[in-house]
């Protein structure tokens, strides 16, 4: 007699399967069941999504990212695979590029609440990767820049209808790969020098050009330009009524000067919003108009803001004036946290008890908050109970965080103009003090952290940011050079100099700044590299100042793989570790912090600050 067969194995018994191998912690059982469940079952985006959180968490960051962009091609509107992604390209760079779904790319970019840099990053990487004979041409201006020019020809030669990626990244981040600017500056410049008027007929090309327009808004126009280039935008004069009269001509002219110039100093006055809503043809209009509102949202914020007191500090006052011109950072996305994912993160260097205070309403001093980016991300990480203050030297940079806030529909984050040194006339204290990258800028970085003690509740926790001396000594080695410009130089100066520092040979003075974030766009390559006061710290001065005002060390941020290699040589000395053995470790190791300290301490409860406040 005949055994009855075995029912099907279901779906749903598939994929619960491979959730509880998961749960259990058996990852190689666990791929291997949800790949047998997604054969089963290839579009759902549910499976796609755990198969990519067990290859991150078997170490498999390619396999994670390949997933999460399958997924997102497959559902584009899945915010959670977005931003996972976007963490996991922000952590990990991909080698398997051939395996990301550029669809996936496209939707996770335009995924609100993601952060879209780590994300454009990739998507460039990717479309440079897949055109093999522009990336020939790209690896030749490694060796011979002169190539730039027919790196721009065949990149205009190699446009296709699919080069939506390419648009919508330039248009999303900023480009930060040395290579990929150049090739990039060479398509600028074809655009400008090569181009004649017949081919803005050719829709990709416009649409390629107006996305190089909003890549210099992102990038503050940080491209160097030949003097070829120079000559040219000089020779292309433009008829403001023909302009905001629809002249096609008029408007091509407009458009190459905007590849190279600030919208709002293309014509003379500057055009208004009316003005720019005539302009054609509809892609240019549609670019131009929002920015040129934004810009018009944040100068009207600015002269809003509350001021504290007029600075007396000379510091203060240069510093502030670097910021008016050329407000750091002028970002493009934010990265929305889990209301409260804060507090999991800082159970990582706080007892859980002495984190009880957020489970109610506290407050936050956000102190040199610049733009807002930082501020607006803790808001929502800290969720709805934080009330948060930040506070900064320039209005310009408190008028763009302000719109970002409205703009993002931040409300519990209140902006105000005052100096660190002034912060008392606040007249409150903060539960929480945020203050990253700006001590190291004020003339005394010990008088402004000991002004914010004065703040701070007895109990309460405080993030700071201080450069390393070790770090940045190449830094000090490049402000000693006699070409060096200086923090007061003019744009057309800081544009040269830095790409003199692209074209240095590796292993020569500056050529390493070329992996900083900061040095692909001008505001942020002035903070980096053209500051107008920096001081660098060493472990040691942070030590002896925690101990004179009773401070506790309770860790610093740093990637996980740098706290394992910290433990692995410091056996028996468990994280936060001390700080002595952090200058040892960082001895050994000079880019460990990569350019600055980030880390918590916590006041003792009934301590005072003993550092008398300037």
């Amino acid at each position: 007699m005949a055994l009855p067969a075995k029912p099907p194995i279901s779906r749903q018994a598939r994929a619960d399967h491979a959730v509880r191998r998961a749960q259990i912690g058996d990852l190689d059982g666990a791929k291997s069941a949800f790949e047998e469940a997604i054969a089963f079952d290839r579009r759902n985006p549910d499976l796609l999504f755990n198969l990519a959180i067990v290859e991150e968490q078997r170490g498999n960051a390619d396999g994670a990212a390949s997933r999460l962009s399958q997924l997102l091609d497959l559902k584009p509107n899945y915010p959670q695979a977005a931003s996972r992604l976007s963490r996991l390209l922000a952590r990990f760079q991909i080698s398997e590029l051939a395996q990301i779904s550029a669809g996936g790319l496209k939707a996770a970019i335009l995924t609100p609440g993601t952060g879209q840099q780590p994300l454009v990053d990739t998507a460039f990487a990717w479309i440079f990767s897949q055109k093999p004979p522009l990336a020939a041409l790209v690896e030749r201006l490694q060796f011979d820049p002169s190539d730039t020019l027919a790196t721009g020809r065949a990149f205009l030669d190699s446009l296709t209808t699919d080069n939506q990626l390419l648009v919508i990244a330039l248009r999303a981040g900023i480009v930060r790969n040395p290579l990929q600017e150049m090739a990039l500056t060479g398509v600028r410049a074809m655009l400008l020098l090569e181009c004649d008027a017949g081919r803005f007929e050719d829709r990709l090309l416009t649409e390629l050009a107006v996305a190089l327009l909003a890549q210099g808004c992102n990038n503050d126009h940080a491209w160097a330009e030949t003097s070829a280039e120079t000559g040219a935008l000089g020779a292309l004069a433009i008829d403001r009524q023909k302009l905001i009269g629809g002249d096609i001509e008029t408007s091509r002219r407009f458009l190459l000067r905007a590849l190279y110039r600030p919208l709002d100093q293309i014509v003379t006055p500057p055009l208004s919003i009316d003005e720019a809503r005539r302009l054609k043809p509809r892609i240019l209009r549609d670019t131009a108009v929002p920015h040129l509102e934004a810009l018009q949202r944040q100068r009207t914020f600015a002269r809003d803001i509350p001021v504290l007191k007029p600075f007396a500090d000379a510091t203060s006052r240069r510093v502030a004036g670097q910021y008016e011109e050329a407000p750091y950072p002028r970002w493009q996305s934010l990265h929305r946290s889990q209301a409260g994912s804060l507090k999991r993160a800082l159970s990582q260097h706080f007892p859980i008890d002495k984190l009880a205070f957020m489970d109610g309403s506290f407050d936050v001093l956000i102190a040199g908050c610049g733009t807002g980016q930082q501020a607006l991300q803790s808001s929502t990480a800290y969720g709805p109970n934080a009330r948060l203050v930040a506070m900064d030297l320039s209005a310009a940079s408190l008028g763009y965080a302000t719109d970002m806030a409205t703009v993002h529909a931040i409300d519990n984050v209140t902006f105000v103009q005052g100096d660190l040194l002034d912060c008392g006339s606040l007249d409150r204290t903060f539960d929480i003090i945020e203050c990253v990258g700006v001590l190291h800028h004020m003339a005394d970085w010990r008088a402004g952290w000991a002004g914010l003690l004065h703040q701070l509740k007895p109990g309460g926790l405080m993030y700071v940011g201080l450069y390393s001396a070790i770090s940045r000594t190449n830094l000090r080695t490049l402000r000693s050079e006699p070409n060096y410009p200086g923090p007061s130089c003019s744009n057309d100066a800081a544009r040269r100099y830095r790409h003199e520092l692209i074209m240095r040979p590796e292993g020569s003075p500056g050529s390493e700044l070329k992996i900083s974030r900061d040095f692909y766009a001008l505001n942020a390559f002035r903070d980096l590299v053209l500051h107008e006061s920096e001081a660098h710290v060493t472990l040691e001065e942070i030590a002896e100042f925690l101990g004179r005002n009773r401070l506790m060390f309770r860790g610093f941020t740093v990637e996980p793989q740098i706290a394992t290699e910290f433990t692995a040589e410091f056996p028996g000395r468990p994280l936060p570790g001390s700080l002595n053995d952090w200058s040892a470790f960082e001895r050994d190791h000079p880019r460990t912090f990569d350019g600055m300290y980030r880390f918590w301490v916590t006041r003792e409860n009934g301590s005072a600050p003993q550092t008398p406040c300037a």
